[in-house]
């Protein structure tokens, strides 16, 4: 129901009667009759709204109250408030009430009740949709009997003093803008909201996040990402140097097991029913790993000399080297050949190089450098005499990278099967007697020692082994002396007795030169001792 209902004049007319018939009747001799001091207030009240109604009165006695609806009474209604909830406008009339004590009543004045129903919306406001910098207008139209206002709000927010009216206008209208839009339009006794009407913005694509450089290693995959902005539905075309890429219509481009020749410049265009945008280009570098073509190889060379190695290797430069000696990274050693001078023992060993770039690393097969040191004799053979029957043994110490190798020589002329490093001589002849000498060699070369002379002697006979005394002093305060001939080269012992029975050894050797000189030092602590010399056969 809508408007201000009126009330019947007959309705008006009964109540006002009443009220002279009331005010006709004389005082009772009790008392005067009660004095209303605030009279009930006419009020518009909303439908399913609460009317409320109040009378104040004074009076020297107990005061009791009825209230009337259009000069009918009101059951129940016999306070000085009387409230109830409207429920239709067939609820509005005149209502009075009738204040009664001892000495008599009266009667309030009349107030009126006005049920207004609130503003009835016949036309709502309508979703609309713009571009972006457009204008967009909503506007609603609404009935009522009392006069209206008008409040716009944005997804539920009050638009304040500029959505006062029945029409609102958004201007340049951007993302920010778009939502939801309502009125409330009210009168003095109640508002109504309207339905919901969207603004909707469409937005030309933007690009929030650009796509950037790549730098790969041929066979991996690649995306090219780009994160766009606008109104949907987006569109996206991406290009390869400058040419459009079949069925590359997506956010990312996706590249799998990338060669040399997908190497180049990216971008993407992307599209919507309003406007398109370019992206900045992209550069999508692909790397080749190093490869090994030719490996360093393996060399033999003298201490002291010079060795070099290198490596061949191909992919993306820049390459960079680090040659390794048995598995450790040497120091400077950064490039694709390596020289060692001056080398020694410590420089023997397994090399390889670490080749690398920035699409991976590769090493090499592994190079070995034997150092070779010539061989060097450090102990040559002796010479030596020995009797006719026995045996002779030349031996040499040598250093040098091995294996030695040795060949002995008699007179200068290589022995068959000396190859040893002991020359042994068995059962010795005069035949026997020369000059000997080793021959050592290895990789490296080889020396020659100097020479060493045999001796071979006839065999002792007890005539030639000869103790005597020295007869100016044999004795002296250091021991006894004497002096022993023997053939040179001969192995003697000299035995020592105090009763020519029990004899022991004091002293064997081999003597050099065939005559020794020897002082028994413990000849004093004997009161005799006798001595004799033997020689083995």
């Amino acid at each position: 129901m809508s408007g201000l209902l009126k009330f019947r004049p007959q309705s008006i007319a009964k109540c006002l009667f009443l009220l002279g018939m009331l005010l006709a009747r004389p005082a009772p001799a009790s008392g005067p009759p009660p004095v209303i001091t605030v009279q009930p207030q006419s009020e518009n009240v909303p439908l399913l709204g609460i009317a409320s109604f109040s009378v104040t009165a004074s009076s020297g006695t107990t005061m009791t109250y009825q209230w009337f609806r259009n000069g009918s009474t009101i059951s129940g209604a016999t306070a000085s408030t009387y409230s109830f909830v409207t429920v239709l406008g067939s609820d509005s009339g005149v209502f009075c009430v009738k204040v009664t004590n001892a000495g008599g009543y009266v009667m309030s004045t009349n107030a009126y009740l006005n049920v207004v129903p609130p503003p009835n919306i016949t036309t709502q406001p309508q979703s609309l949709t713009v571009n972006q910098g457009q204008n967009a207008t909503f506007s609603v139209v609404a009935s009522s009997d009392a006069s209206m206002s008008y409040q716009w709000y944005f997804n539920g927010t009050s638009l304040g003093a500029a959505g006062r009216s029945s029409a609102y206008n958004v201007t340049n209208a951007v993302a920010g803008k778009a939502g939801n839009y309502t009125v409330a339009v009210a009168n003095s006794t109640g508002s109504t909201t309207s339905s919901v009407a969207t603004l909707t913005v469409i937005i030309p694509p933007g690009i929030s996040k650009q796509p950037h450089d790549l730098t790969d290693t041929v066979g991996d995959i690649v995306f090219f990402k780009v994160t766009a902005t606008g109104t949907a539905p987006l569109s996206y075309q991406w290009s390869f140097n400058g040419a459009p890429v079949p069925g590359a219509t997506r956010s990312t481009l996706t590249i799998s097991d990338i060669q040399t020749n997908d190497a180049g410049y990216y971008f993407v265009v992307i599209t919507n029913p309003i406007g398109a945008i370019t992206s900045s280009v992209a550069t999508l570098t692909a790397i080749v790993p190093p490869a090994i073509a030719s490996p360093p190889r393996s060399q033999t060379v003298l201490a002291g000399r010079s060795a070099a190695f290198s490596v061949s290797a191909t992919g993306t430069e820049t390459l960079y080297y680090q040659w390794a000696l048995n598995g450790t990274p040497l120091p400077g050693a950064t490039k694709s050949n390596l020289l060692l001078t001056n080398i020694q023992l410590s420089d023997a060993g397994t090399y390889s190089v670490l080749v690398s770039n920035d699409g991976g690393s590769i090493t090499s097969a592994p190079a070995t450098l034997t150092v070779v040191i010539p061989p060097d004799i450090t102990s040559p053979p002796q010479s030596q005499t020995v009797m006719v029957g026995q045996n002779a043994t030349f031996s040499a110490a040598a250093t040098g990278t091995g294996p030695l190798s040795y060949q002995w020589a008699f007179n200068g002329a290589p022995l068959a099967g000396a190859t040893s490093l002991v020359l042994s001589l068995t059962n010795v002849q005069t035949n026997d007697a020369a000059n000997y000498n080793v021959v050592v060699s290895n990789d490296g070369g080889s020396i020659t020692s100097s020479v060493a002379a045999l001796t071979v002697t006839a065999p002792i006979t007890s005539s030639s082994i000869v103790l005597a005394t020295d007869g100016n002093a044999p004795m002296t305060s250091s021991g006894f002396t004497f002096h022993l001939s023997v053939p040179a080269g001969s192995t003697y012992t000299i035995e020592a007795s105090a009763n020519l029975s029990d004899w022991t050894p004091i002293e064997t050797n081999v003597t050099a030169s065939g005559s020794v000189v020897f002082t028994d030092t413990a000849a004093a602590n004997y009161q005799s001792r006798f001595y004799r010399a033997a020689v083995p056969q």
